[in-house]
């Protein structure tokens, strides 16, 4: 608690309050994160996320980036692979707007997942040393 208090004061940057994440990503890391087991925290949190989309679009099958590359990748989806994208039908303008806009930005977004996946998820979950 020294620390915790310690650090509050050491800077002028605003708080960190994780109870503030998205409920799917607080609640796998809000125990492990309050009893100070940051990797636990951080890779509960990483795969709640991916649980909570593969469950959605029924893909638990999947290895978990095959799934983010997959399910945030531009085009049209694949039978048996559903993808997140903006519903509507194409002859609607805004709807072809959204998703002309929304292209490039899943495009950076697969790329974050991807990479999150990697460096955070993986690196949590294959390794044993504790986080600050």
């Amino acid at each position: 608690m020294i620390v915790d208090a310690e650090s509050r004061t050491d800077s002028d940057l605003p708080t960190f309050a994780p109870a503030q994440l998205h409920p799917v990503v607080w609640s796998g890391a809000s125990a492990h994160w309050t009893t100070h087991q940051y990797r636990v925290a951080v890779r509960e949190a990483a795969e709640g996320l991916t649980v909570h989309w593969k469950e959605r679009l029924g893909r638990n099958h999947v290895d978990d980036t095959v799934f983010w590359q997959q399910t945030l990748s531009p085009g049209a989806q694949e039978p048996g692979k559903p993808k997140l994208t903006w519903p509507g039908a194409l002859d609607d303008k805004t709807v072809r707007s959204m998703r002309g806009g929304i292209e490039p930005l899943v495009k950076a977004l697969n790329l974050l997942a991807t990479g999150l996946n990697l460096t955070v998820r993986n690196v949590t979950t294959h390794t044993r040393t504790e986080l600050s």
